[in-house]
């Protein structure tokens, strides 16, 4: 599944890159730690739903669905408190 698939209150573990865009693009998330295996979450989602803002490495990164349909993640499972 890809981030933009992401619900409010779910966490995931980023799996990858898209092949499919361009090597700016690519660099861009590597340079704000979109790397394989860093958990990320929803922060704050905005009236229209597009930009969303995320929480990685304790940081809210804010990104355009078309850019969050890029990253490849994996649900983690929710364990109870």
């Amino acid at each position: 599944m890809n981030l933009s698939e992401l619900k409010k209150g779910e966490k995931a573990c980023i799996l990858g890159i898209s092949k499919g865009c361009t090597s700016e693009v690519h660099q861009r998330f590597l340079d704000l730690g979109f790397v394989k295996g860093v958990e990320i979450e929803i922060q704050n989602i905005s009236p229209l739903r597009d930009p969303i803002a995320y929480n990685i490495h304790n940081t809210l990164i804010s990104l355009r669905l078309e850019d969050a349909k890029m990253i490849s993640i994996e649900k983690l499972e929710h364990r109870p408190s």
